[in-house]
């Protein structure tokens, strides 16, 4: 058989290039991302929603360049650092990357209460340990909380610290999520964690007009962000009509009830709307599936102007952005925060 000799310009082209993290070297399949490629090798990365909202999976390019679009929602200062998302950087050669150091960019933050709002839903208020840290943020945006094992999770913001003093966060008990586990069963006041952020356009812009009509909707903990908006709007003086609702299967997953009442109480612009699928005895409740309460409530006329805020499972979310676009709403007037339950890992 007559020996044919490899083409060195061919062999080029086709060898696939590797990713080096740690001590080790990895084969980037085509169009892998950095992430994906560290969790098919089994390295304990830390990672949220794999879209690039989160940036949980930020890590640091070592002699090398990330890619332009891995960089684009990476503020400046860190974009400076080398910092870049593992999950939007598909590199077309040789990389190597790290994990960031927890103190370099995040701020340390204590844990000053947890409080169950319902059988499934944990409040946490959080300490800023030194104030002089803090970056700015809108009520409504994600921040990413890290615990002492290095699991990190993003968490809408429901507050406004600079008014409060402290962070509030709802999180929901799942099944598996790995840092909800470690939340609910070993998190304790006092305890100390870090956090980075933030990150997300659903708040509210100082760019509104005052008189536009607010409407949000969320299934679950999607509340948290919405109730941070709301209590934004209405203490910067907004005056267009602003209805929340706030769905869940049974009157026994929602919460912050009363004190969403009393807001509605204070103040005439302001509508809230309980939602169950099943039959509450809930006065001022409705019943049934909360896309199809919502839409009912469309007001065609008046949807070009309206701001849509949209928070909590996808499917909810999708769905209900799709009729309140079919409907008359503008696209770039509604503001969505789908969220799934996943397992994270450490760094």
């Amino acid at each position: 058989m007559a020996f044919t000799p490899t083409n060195p310009y061919t062999a080029a082209l086709t060898r696939m290039p590797e990713l080096k993290f740690k001590n080790h070297s990895f084969p980037l399949r085509q169009y892998e991302s950095v992430l994906d490629c560290l969790l098919r090798n089994a390295e304990p990365v830390p990672y949220a929603c794999k879209a690039g909202m989160c940036q949980a999976c930020l890590v640091k390019a070592i002699d090398c360049e990330a890619t332009p679009e891995s960089k684009k929602w990476v503020k400046p200062a860190l974009q400076a650092k080398g910092y870049t998302l593992a999950c939007q950087w598909v590199p077309e050669a040789d990389v190597q990357v790290a994990l960031p150091s927890v103190e370099e960019f995040s701020v340390a933050v204590r844990i000053r209460a947890l409080k169950l709002l319902n059988d499934c839903v944990m409040q946490v208020l959080l300490d800023v340990c030194d104030p002089a840290t803090m970056f700015a943020y809108r009520p409504g945006q994600y921040l990413s909380l890290i615990n002492p094992q290095g699991l990190a999770r993003s968490y809408s913001i429901a507050n406004n610290c600079e008014v409060d003093g402290f962070i509030e966060l709802h999180v929901a008990r799942t099944l598996h999520g790995v840092f909800t586990q470690w939340l609910f069963t070993d998190a304790a006041v006092g305890t100390f964690l870090h956090m980075r952020g933030p990150t997300g356009d659903c708040y509210y812009h100082d760019a509104f007009e005052k008189d536009q009509p607010l409407l949000l909707a969320a299934t679950g903990t999607g509340l948290a962000p919405l109730y941070g908006i709301v209590r934004d709007a209405l203490a910067k003086g907004h005056t267009g009509a602003i209805a929340l609702y706030h769905g869940g299967r049974s009157i026994a997953q929602l919460y912050y009830v009363a004190e969403l009442k009393a807001l509605a109480r204070a103040h005439e612009n302001f509508t809230y709307c309980p939602c169950t699928i099943e039959a509450s005895g809930l006065p001022a409740a409705l019943t049934g599936k909360l896309e199809q309460i919502v839409a009912q409530g469309l007001d065609a006329a008046t949807l070009p102007q309206t701001l849509v805020f949209l928070c909590g499972a996808p499917d909810f979310v999708h769905d209900m952005r799709k009729r309140a676009y079919l409907k008359g709403a503008r696209s770039a007037n509604i503001f969505c925060d789908p969220f799934t339950e996943r397992k994270v890992v450490s760094s």
